[in-house]
């Protein structure tokens, strides 16, 4: 059911812009957050799990900030302020910078919102190395504007590497002529720059610029 599922939504995303695994992991965290700032963020166990990392990172912290969950962050980041008021109470200024670590010694945990974005971006990879055999959806990455260069390598390397044969050549080859395609649109953006040519018509090319940033750097406010 998870297999056909993820299918479905690695289709869907070939058919929109940027980076796919970008988009995908982008969207999975989004409702995450929505679902925390509506529901979660009064379950006792998650208010455990968001005091024990500290909150949110930062910039999951202001995309709920952005989403309007005032009452939500209020109520989560009282516990862990009021934590850190107990912990240098505790102290007294006694022990420089111990009240900075979490109780009982313990590591800090990681972001919530960034371990769903994590494991979604795992299960992605994989699915997307499985699909790539079936030539309906080779043709549609292929259309697609592919993976931005930090998926591309992950996909390339996260292990296990199971039959690797039957899908990386196929990624490598499809990410290839994905970025051909993208540096022949960069340069004839480039060419028609010249005021000599300013008059040609204007295509695909004018965004490719966009597009790029996106494959090198990563879709906007994706990668952390």
């Amino acid at each position: 059911m998870q297999s056909s599922w993820d299918f479905e939504r690695l289709s869907e995303a070939c058919n929109k812009a940027g980076c796919i695994l970008c988009r995908l992991t982008g969207e999975t965290t989004r409702r995450y957050l929505e679902t925390w700032k509506d529901e979660m963020f009064t379950d006792f166990n998650e208010r455990a799990k968001l005091r024990s990392s500290r909150g949110f990172c930062n910039t999951h912290t202001w995309q709920l900030v952005q989403m309007g969950a005032s009452l939500p962050l209020a109520q989560a980041y009282r516990d862990i302020i009021t934590d850190e008021i107990e912990q240098l109470e505790k102290d007294g200024g006694r022990r420089r910078q111990r009240w900075f670590h979490p109780k009982n010694g313990e590591e800090l945990s990681p972001c919530p919102a960034c371990q769903q974005s994590n494991e979604a971006l795992t299960r992605f990879v994989f699915s997307l190395r499985q699909f790539l055999p079936d030539s309906s959806f080779y043709t549609l990455f292929l259309s697609s504007h592919g993976l931005c260069l930090q998926h591309f390598h992950l996909s390339c390397t996260l292990k296990p590497l199971a039959a690797s044969e039957t899908w990386l050549p196929l990624l490598r080859q499809a990410q290839l002529a994905i970025m051909q395609r993208l540096e022949a649109q960069l340069s004839e953006l480039i060419r028609k720059h010249d005021y000599r040519y300013k008059d040609e018509k204007r295509g695909a090319e004018m965004t490719s610029w966009q597009r790029a940033a996106g494959l090198v750097s990563g879709e906007e406010g994706s990668i952390t």
